[in-house]
């Protein structure tokens, strides 16, 4: 009886299966049950699947994972998961070759550029990052400013480039989408703090590369970001002309020393030096359109900015006061006089711990705060008030 039995079981799945053939090989279909994430899917393919929902193009997710330090090792149902999220085939053919790849190699600390700011660097090698290497103390708010801090965080944002004179630097997403991208110009504008200007970026990554580290500009890949430790509020050059204001990024190599003063490729130079920036790298808005929220929809066009800069000025204030560094630009005075308007000041707390880099959303006339971790027992707080 048993063995009847279990002769019939076994000639209805033979059954079962020929019929399943049957029916792909008519239809040219094949059903895969729906794929939940697999238990040991990693961060990095979790957010794979996260850029891919939000429809980001395969360039983008490819920039994405060369910019990730380590390996993919895939399993079978994380490709199978992958393919069910939408994740596209050159992306998870990309992945599997990561897997069988090398450690990226130690960088070498990059010497001043050899060349004027702006000109062409030779050609840069593409690749993931490198193991980090150790970075200086931070003179700013944040104690974890560090290349590895920096390179986690701004990896989902845009693409590491390995530059020669630079060493690895950062280029964001947006300068290889629009050629004509340009830091500080775009989704921000300025906030007068108790540092000086401050250039508030509507950026998820503005952190860190309008307050750290200095831009250059690349006549192939366009502006890219060097790292660098110590935070301003802008590192930026001013320029007046009449009835116009403009600034542009300091180049690698400019740094403001205690005691010593303005310094480029390590030799003092005087407030009023240009450190060989031209037209094309300045960003210029008429007075009257200073104070707007997103200044990209009021600055010049390219050919008339060239005009105005014949006409204009360098107009810096840097200094170092209790250890911080100050940038007053054209200063709070002028700028009140210029715009026709009272100039607020919005105070910036110096980082009394540890903690991740983080500056939340402000407006005009709001407070500014640095780190998420002096939220509680910080009882002075409440006795920072604005001028």
């Amino acid at each position: 009886m048993r063995t009847s039995q279990l002769l019939r079981l076994r000639l209805g799945i033979r059954l079962s299966v020929i019929v399943g053939i049957g029916t792909i090989l008519a239809t040219g279909q094949t059903t895969i049950l729906a794929q939940t994430a697999p238990a040991t899917l990693s961060p990095g393919l979790a957010e794979v699947v996260k850029l891919s929902q939000a429809h980001m193009s395969d360039d983008v997710i490819l920039n994405f994972l060369k910019g990730r330090p380590g390996a993919y090792h895939l399993t079978a149902d994380d490709i199978l998961y992958l393919n069910q999220q939408g994740v596209s085939q050159p992306v998870i053919s990309a992945l599997l070759q990561s897997g069988g790849g090398s450690p990226a190699p130690a960088p070498v600390t990059a010497p001043p550029p050899a060349f004027a700011p702006g000109a062409a660097a030779p050609p840069p090698t593409a690749g993931p990052a490198p193991i980090m290497p150790a970075s200086p103390a931070p003179s700013g708010p944040a104690a974890d400013a560090s290349f590895s801090s920096f390179h986690d965080q701004l990896a989902p944002y845009g693409t590491w480039l390995e530059i020669p004179g630079y060493g690895w630097s950062w280029r964001p997403a947006e300068a290889a989408m629009d050629p004509s991208w340009r830091p500080y110009s775009d989704r921000g504008h300025w906030v007068y703090s108790d540092d000086g200007w401050f250039w508030q970026s509507d950026y998820a990554w503005g952190v860190i590369p309008f307050h750290y580290g200095r831009w250059f500009s690349d006549a192939r890949y366009g502006w890219l970001w060097a790292p660098d430790y110590t935070w301003g509020p802008a590192w930026v050059c001013w320029r007046h002309a009449e009835g116009y204001c403009g600034w542009a990024p300091l180049p690698p190599g400019a740094r403001f020393e205690a005691g010593v003063g303005l310094v480029f490729r390590n030799g003092r130079v005087a407030a009023d030096f240009d450190f060989g920036l031209s037209d094309r790298y300045f960003t210029f808005v008429a007075y009257n359109h200073f104070w707007e929220p997103d200044l990209r929809l009021h600055i010049l066009p390219r050919a008339e900015v060239s005009i105005v800069f014949r006409n204009s000025h360098v107009f810096n204030d840097f200094r170092i006061v209790n250890g911080r560094f100050i940038n007053e630009g054209i200063g709070r005075e002028r700028i009140a006089l210029y715009t026709h308007r009272p100039v607020e000041r919005v105070y910036v707390r110096e980082l009394v711990r540890p903690g991740p880099v983080r500056i939340e959303r402000v407006e005009r006339g709001e407070r500014i705060e640095r780190n998420p971790r002096n939220d509680h027992g910080d009882k002075n707080r409440d006795d920072r008030k604005r001028d």
